[in-house]
């Protein structure tokens, strides 16, 4: 679990450097809007408004939403290099959110 963690955190960290991971609920709110279909992931402090709206809203078709339950919003912040972060995006297109999901199938821990 400990392996997968640190795997999901430094593929968050490389997406930020890569300039592809969208940060905070404003950015992502925004880019959903647009139409562009994300892979939506939350800090595991639990379910926000903005969770519940997501999950019940009209992105949910075009959109996969993910809880990470074994990281906190300080962990997902250092991971990528900015403060009080609870929410993050990458298209569904982009590797990066393969790899994502693929590490989240393998530890079992995805709840769409």
């Amino acid at each position: 679990m400990k392996k997968q963690k640190e795997a999901l955190l430094s593929v968050f960290g490389m997406a930020r450097r890569a300039n592809i991971l969208q940060i905070g609920q404003d950015i992502v709110k925004s880019s959903l809007a647009r139409g562009e279909a994300l892979l939506v992931l939350f800090a595991g402090e639990g379910e926000s408004s903005f969770y519940r709206s997501l999950q019940n809203g009209r992105f949910a078709e075009k959109s996969t939403i993910t809880v990470l339950p074994d990281i906190s919003g300080s962990e997902l912040s250092a991971a990528i290099g900015s403060g009080n972060v609870k929410v993050v995006a990458l298209p569904l297109r982009s590797g990066f959110a393969r790899s994502i999901s693929q590490l989240l199938a393998e530890g079992g821990d995805v709840n769409e």
